[in-house]
């Protein structure tokens, strides 16, 4: 016996006074980074002018030197970061817990 599959077209109507919600389009990291209130700015290692990937670690992920203070996260950006962090792990233990309720 044979499969067979069909699509249906789906076509949605609005009336002029509802609203449409755009959300946010991330390239990258820039829409993080504004929720975090850090600007996008690319740097590279002092020592051998690698790519810095993040601010997070004090040294440089190719060189291993010690990058300068001006590479870190501020200590208000670092307590940013990590609240969010925790933030976005509740989420997903949430989300988590809910499958597997919603599995059973």
């Amino acid at each position: 016996m044979a499969d067979t599959m069909s699509a249906t077209k789906l076509t949605i109507e609005r009336g002029e006074d509802s609203e449409i919600q755009f959300l946010p389009i991330s390239h990258g990291d820039q829409y993080l980074l504004r929720r975090l209130g850090v600007e996008p700015r690319e740097q590279r290692c002092p020592h051998c002018s690698s790519l810095v990937y993040t601010r997070r670690h004090r040294q440089c992920g190719v060189c291993e030197q010690v990058l300068p203070p001006s590479f870190l996260l501020s200590g208000v950006e670092a307590q940013r970061v990590d609240k969010l962090l925790r933030t976005e792990r509740k989420r997903h233990r949430a989300w988590l817990m809910r499958d597997q309720d919603n599995g059973q």
